[in-house]
């Protein structure tokens, strides 16, 4: 048969109430639930309960609801424990954080240590993972070093994205919302073929946004903030027999807008945090009109799967994404006003700073062969694995075309693979995986115009590496599961070249250590998941963002230490009545007593909270270095805390429903240096919907996101003033979905 689809339904039976018919000696009762939730986290579909790790589950109906008003992936942050996800490009480009790992560098060739995972393809370009989410059957977040079965750059962990895939059945669902800001939004799927043996589904998402944002610079007005964006992705599934199936899957995806982001100059002021008195996100002041946003992306997957006579299962997975973009912005995010400027919101004093950045003939290719068997006690499966990737990156300065710089970069890795999960009896379990990878990247800068002041440069980095996972599971009872993992992962070597400056990194190492359990309670209707941990980094890979100027560097600190919990809980208190919470706690710190960064170099110069290293001199004048041994990890929020409750109250013919979820995230240093005014605030985010969800599958709904309309500074650049840029305003709307 063709992939099984989910239910297609929302609140607390989405996530996760299902009707469970228990039987006795004489007697049926039914009873509410929660439903047991299945994953793919080791590469077969498992009960949550029994993989040896961390891993939490969004059902596409969350998903749903949490991109409410033309929301992107970024507002997946906080939703689950250890997660943080950020950018400087806007709707573009995201950045993913677990357990405080993850990589501030805005290059599009930067490597991050945790993958994204798109039905089983691993995008690795930034541009890649900015595919919008729709039509989605669940996500999971799998924390802790994923080397064994995912592999390089994978040692913080992973975000594994499911679509929903063709059925048997015809399925259809089409949605429609309107909101703040011109705000539309329209998406639909549909399986138009469907058979016992082949399946097809067609999925579509557009959405738009009017410009919201005042320019001073050209009087009154809404001037900027508008994009467009349309999606598509159809499927083949197809089962001939019962020893041969297939998925096959084409998708792209079309962006365009008026600015990646917008950049307030001044936001802060100096001597705190947060934006400052006065501050309002719908106005600003640019001088220099660049700023744009272009994307388009086509790619193609193609999964088979044999099952040989001795039950031994053979796994394809063919992946083939290209993609280009080019993203421009007034980076100062002020008016030229000079000294008179110095600190005045929406002024900057003494030069402008206008570039943009984007993929010119890119690719990456993958390919990926398993094999794998089972038996009563024995689960194995071993595989190899190729990714290949080229691209052209262009770094353009609008105003001095000389300093235009084009990043040429090609990445070619393999892998041999393997993992095997033993049952030593009724109770206890052992998995072990290992996997060898063999990184090699070479990168050339050159000019971008004849004549051009970028010298050549050129950088050439290869490493193998191992990497292993021990796990074992106890199942002290039907309801409570205990387990311990132990497990290393790698981020391979990395080069920068932006602008010309080349820098590169050696191979980063993690080893990382969980204590958890999983339990069932309450007769089924409480669901309890926590985890400890510890990891130490070696050779950790930190980029230093700015300070001196409009550059990257690469740098490698000795060692990163961090320790953490987490805990969630899903409790059904009535048949209509469902809440959700989840908490996490994490320590970070880096740990190399020489480690030096540039203190920002902003005018106003920022409050710095770090020993003064000394001073040397930048492109643009003395730069103060400082020490950064003892401090955080940037963009690690201690606390996360994240609550849903649902409501539904049964009239006729159909329900009513009410949900409400907030987030709340502490606060974190946005560089790897410290200072009073560089900080991503603390913030409480709240969203609601409210609706009427008839029998026949049409919902109507009012939808609200960040409803206290709470304004937070989101990211900063700290190379010329007090720049920060900002979360959305609040958003209201309507929506219409039908499922038929």
């Amino acid at each position: 048969m063709c992939g099984q689809k989910p239910t297609q339904t929302i609140g607390a039976k989405t996530v996760a109430a299902a009707v469970l018919l228990a039987a006795s000696a004489g007697a049926v009762d039914a009873q509410i639930v929660l439903e047991e939730i299945t994953v793919t986290a080791q590469k077969r579909e498992q009960s949550l309960a029994d993989v040896p790790l961390s891993v939490n589950a969004i059902t596409g109906d969350s998903v749903n609801t949490y991109l409410n008003g033309g929301q992107d992936i970024r507002a997946l942050a906080a939703r689950v424990p250890g997660l943080n996800i950020e950018t400087s490009n806007g709707r573009t480009q995201p950045r993913f954080y677990l357990r405080g790992l993850g990589n501030i560098d805005f290059d599009v060739n930067a490597n991050q240590p945790v993958a994204m995972v798109f039905d089983e393809i691993a995008l690795e370009n930034n541009v890649l993972r900015s595919l919008p989410l729709f039509d989605i059957e669940r996500i999971e977040v799998l924390k802790g070093p994923q080397g064994s079965l995912f592999g390089r750059n994978t040692n913080a962990g992973a975000i594994k994205i499911d679509s929903v895939k063709p059925g048997p059945d015809v399925d259809r669902y089409v949605r429609a919302s309107y909101g703040s800001r011109d705000m539309i939004a329209l998406e639909g799927a549909s399986d138009f073929i469907a058979s016992d043996s082949f399946g097809a589904r067609l999925s579509l998402k557009y959405q738009e946004r009017g410009d919201w944002i005042d320019n001073t610079v050209n009087g009154p007005g809404d001037d900027f903030g508008a994009f467009e964006e349309f999606a598509w992705r159809l499927q083949f599934a197809f089962d001939p027999t019962d020893s041969f199936s297939g998925n096959v899957k084409f998708h792209g995806f079309s962006q365009d807008g008026s600015h990646p982001n917008v950049f307030y100059a001044n936001a802060i002021a100096l001597g705190e945090s947060g934006v400052r008195a006065g501050f309002d996100e719908a106005v600003a002041s640019h001088d220099n009109l660049v700023a744009d946003l272009e994307l388009d992306h086509f790619g193609t997957a193609v999964n088979l799967e044999w099952t040989l006579p001795s039950d031994v299962t053979i796994t394809s997975i063919t992946g083939y994404d290209t993609v280009e973009n080019f993203q421009s912005a007034d980076v100062d995010g002020g008016l030229l006003s000079g000294p008179e400027g110095i600190g005045v919101l929406g002024r900057q004093a003494f030069f402008n700073v206008a570039t943009g950045d984007g993929l010119e003939d890119h690719y990456q290719l993958t390919q990926e062969i398993r094999l794998s068997g089972d038996s009563d006690r024995l689960f194995w499966q071993a595989g190899l694995y190729y990714f290949d990737e080229d691209f052209d990156l262009l770094n353009r300065d609008f105003l001095d075309p000389a300093l235009s710089a084009l990043v040429s970069q090609q990445t070619t890795s393999i892998a041999v693979f393997g993992q095997v999960e033993y049952a030593l009896n009724d109770q206890w379990a052992l998995t072990v995986g290992g996997r060898w990878t063999d990184d090699d990247k070479d990168l050339t800068v050159r000019s971008a115009n004849a004549g051009g002041s970028v010298l050549p440069g050129a950088i050439s980095v290869a490493d193998d590496f191992f990497n292993f996972d021990i796990a074992l599971s106890f199942d002290a009872s039907e309801d409570w599961n205990l387990y311990g993992r132990i497990a290393t992962g790698s981020r391979g070597p990395v080069t920068l070249g932006r602008f010309g400056f080349v820098s590169s990194a050696d191979t980063e190492d993690s080893l990382a250590g969980e204590l958890g359990f999983k339990a069932t309670l309450l007769d089924g209707r409480m669901r309890w998941n926590s985890a400890v941990y510890a990891f130490e980094n070696s050779d950790h890979q930190l980029t230093a963002t700015g300070g001196a100027a409009n550059v990257n560097q690469l740098l490698n600190a000795d060692t990163v230490t961090g320790v953490g919990f987490e805990t969630e809980v899903d409790f059904l208190l009535t048949d209509n009545l469902f809440v959700s919470a989840n908490y996490s706690y994490n320590d970070t710190e880096i740990d190399d007593p020489g480690l030096r960064d540039d203190l920002c170099g902003s005018n106003p110069t920022c409050t710095g909270l770090d020993p003064v290293a000394g001073m040397r001199m930048g492109p643009f004048g003395p730069v103060t270095e400082v020490f950064i041994d003892g401090n955080p990890l940037p963009r690690t929020p201690e606390h996360i805390f994240n609550f849903v409750l649902e409501y539904t109250l049964p009239i006729q013919n159909g329900d009513l429903y009410f949900n409400t979820d907030w987030n709340f995230r502490g606060e974190s240093n946005l560089f790897l240096h410290r200072s009073v005014e560089f900080v991503a605030d603390e913030r409480w985010l709240g969203g609601l919907r409210a609706g009427y969800r008839m029998n026949n599958g049409m919902d109507f709904a009012l939808v609200g996101r960040n409803i206290t309309d709470e304004i937070t500074v989101d990211g900063s650049l700290n190379f010329l003033n007090l720049t920060a840029f900002v979360n959305d305003p609040a958003y209201w709307g309507a929506e219409f979905r039908w499922d038929f």
